[in-house]
This record gives structure tokens, C-alpha cells and sequence, in this order.
């Protein structure tokens, strides 16, 4: 394998590598009927020590997508598969990445009541009580987005506002409580500011913004959260390419 470089300082290198190594299957670099690289040549390649190398192939291994065999080496499981079919998949991490050039600078966490649709979505009780984030992304000298996570009590309390600010909420599900994502939905609609989300964007009451509505699910279909992402009309640009 030829050096990779990994330079995204918010996101532990031994997630980056197993998502590395995850698109280089999606991206047809790495055939899914061959043997993985060895640990040594991984360390080399991605310039780590063995033990990140390790940790990658745990996270892999914890999400079902590599078998070891003894004496044989690491292989793809057949689960993998599905990643030569989700050409989509990456659409989620376009929408909320962590990069260099955006911080978050502003970030809460507390216990409060959801909204009938937030209780409907993660299927409980209106009375049930839930660990709520939020966040301002800054891009540059100017925030970008204001967003709003709902979580059930049982997966928000393992979550801390550090893990927040070196990684997105999907990425901080998958590598620190070990979900499996499912299916992700967005729902994009133009509404008006209150006065909370004009606060946060310095923006006026009743501005246009881009609001995405997304929900969650794990690979059982089960609700995880249900996610708003504000952004002042002027700050989003989003652009895909499919091939």
C-alpha cells in the first residue's frame, strides 16, 4: 500500500483508518475476496503504530464487516458487501462532517422533554425525559449551524461534550456506544428563525433557514435519535457527485 495521510486532528486515527479502509472497499481498491493487508503494512501505510492499527480492525471487527482466520490472516465478512452498494452512503458525512476549517464554539448537554414528535419518532411516553445537545458550528469567524440532537436517556449519558467536538453524532454512535446505524432519513425544508435559533446564527427572528429534519435508526430498525440542523440561508452549500 502506498503512505495515506490522515489529517483530520478531531477524529481518532484509528476511526479514521477503519473509515478509510471501509471506502477503499466501496471505491473498489480493495477486493472484497481478498486478504486485508497486515497489521505491519497498515502501520506503515497510515504511519501508526500497530496497536492504532489494532484498534481499527476492533471497531471493524465490532461492526461485523471482518472475520479473522487463524493462520490466514484478516478477511472482509460478507457484510461488507453492502458497502459496494451504498454509493450514497457517504451523503451524511458531506452533510454533517467535522473538518479543519469548521469548530464547534458552542455546545450544551441537559436533561429535558421532548415534543410529541420526538416521542412519537423514538417511540415513548410524552412524560419520558431525554438527553439533549446542542450545538453551533463556526465557519471561520461567523457561525454556520445551529443543531438540536434528541436522544433516549440510556445512549445520551455516554455521551460527553468532548466526543462532540472532535467527531459528528453519527461517527460518536458508531465508535463510542458501538450502533450500528440503519437507515438515515432527511427531510430539507426552508422555515423562519425563532428567537433561539436567531441567537445562535446572528441572524434576525423570522430569517429564512435551511432546516434538515434527520432521523436515525440502527440495523434493526430500532429509533436511535432525531436530529434538527439549522443553517442561515447564506452559510450551506452542498454539492454530490455520483458516478
Amino acid at each position: 500500500m502506498e503512505k495515506i495521510r490522515l489529517d483530520n486532528t478531531r477524529v481518532p486515527l484509528h476511526y479514521q483508518i477503519a473509515e478509510y479502509l471501509e471506502d477503499m472497499v466501496r471505491r473498489g481498491e480493495l477486493r472484497i475476496d481478498d486478504r486485508i493487508p497486515p497489521e505491519e503494512n497498515l502501520a506503515k501505510a497510515f504511519g501508526v503504530s500497530r496497536t492504532t492499527v489494532r484498534r481499527a480492525l476492533e471497531h471493524l471487527d465490532a461492526k461485523s464487516l471482518i472475520t479473522r482466520k487463524q493462520g490466514k490472516g484478516t478477511y472482509w465478512t460478507d457484510d461488507v458487501r453492502a458497502l459496494t452498494r451504498e454509493k450514497l452512503a457517504g451523503l451524511n458525512k458531506q452533510i454533517f462532517s467535522v473538518s479543519e476549517k469548521t469548530a464547534v464554539k458552542f455546545i450544551s448537554k441537559g436533561v429535558e422533554y421532548g415534543s410529541r414528535e420526538v416521542c412519537r419518532y423514538l417511540d415513548v411516553d410524552e412524560s419520558a425525559e431525554f438527553i439533549v445537545f446542542r450545538r453551533v458550528r463556526w465557519a471561520g469567524e461567523e457561525p454556520m449551524s445551529y443543531t438540536i440532537n434528541y436522544l433516549p436517556a440510556h445512549f445520551g449519558r455516554a455521551i460527553t461534550k468532548d466526543h462532540l467536538r472532535r467527531m459528528t453524532m453519527l461517527e460518536t454512535l458508531e465508535s463510542v456506544l458501538g450502533i450500528r446505524l440503519g437507515t438515515i432519513e432527511h427531510e430539507v425544508e426552508i422555515t423562519r428563525a425563532t428567537d433561539d435559533i436567531a441567537e445562535k446564527l446572528a441572524i434576525n427572528v423570522r430569517d429564512p433557514v435551511l432546516t434538515i429534519k434527520t432521523s436515525v435508526s440502527d440495523k434493526s430498525g430500532r429509533p436511535v435519535e432525531i436530529v434538527w440542523t439549522y443553517f442561515a440561508e447564506n452559510k450551506y452549500k452542498f454539492r454530490v457527485v455520483l458516478d
